[in-house]
């Protein structure tokens, strides 16, 4: 009888460890999972920053002239750009797919080009210097959103789900 008990209390000992294990590892994988959630959550609302700098500076890359009102958005949209590109680059590194790390830091460099321009602006050709970084900043984020298949203009195309690039 003895050995019985002892028996059942081994396996249950057992079972309960397994148990445990697999709660233990079932929490890692939740807490895994929002922690991408929460990384996926930031990387949007630090591309959003990126995209409205961005709009700001394509809003006015039409004209014809810049007063000092555009200059401004010129220089703050840049500056702003850097920073958020700095974060992209450091923060949401992805160490596997060099294409991406490659991109985010074209973006950098394309966003401290428009800076400089932005710092001569009184030079000749500043203006055509400045719509030319809008298209390169322009060049740069649908090259990446191509890379990661994420198309801007998804009403375009109903029904569309898998853009198939990578």
């Amino acid at each position: 009888m003895r050995s019985k008990i002892l028996l059942m209390c081994i396996f249950s000992i057992a079972i309960f460890s397994v148990s445990e294990d697999r709660s233990c590892l079932y929490a890692e994988e939740i807490a895994q999972v929002e922690g991408e959630k929460e990384e996926k959550s930031e990387l949007a609302i630090l591309m959003k920053e990126i995209d409205k700098n961005y709009k700001a500076t394509e809003e006015i890359s039409g004209y014809y002239n810049y007063k000092d009102e555009e200059w401004k958005i010129i220089g703050d949209a840049s500056a702003n750009l850097i920073n958020l590109c700095k974060i992209a680059v450091k923060k949401f590194a992805r160490t596997d797919d060099e294409k991406y790390q490659k991109l985010n830091k074209t973006m950098l460099e394309e966003s401290e080009k428009m800076h400089e321009v932005y710092k001569r602006r009184d030079q000749v050709g500043a203006l055509e210097d400045a719509q030319w970084q809008v298209r390169r900043l322009r060049q740069t984020c649908a090259l990446c959103h191509k890379h990661l298949g994420i198309h801007l203009y998804p009403n375009l195309y109903p029904g569309h789900k898998d853009w198939g690039v990578k």
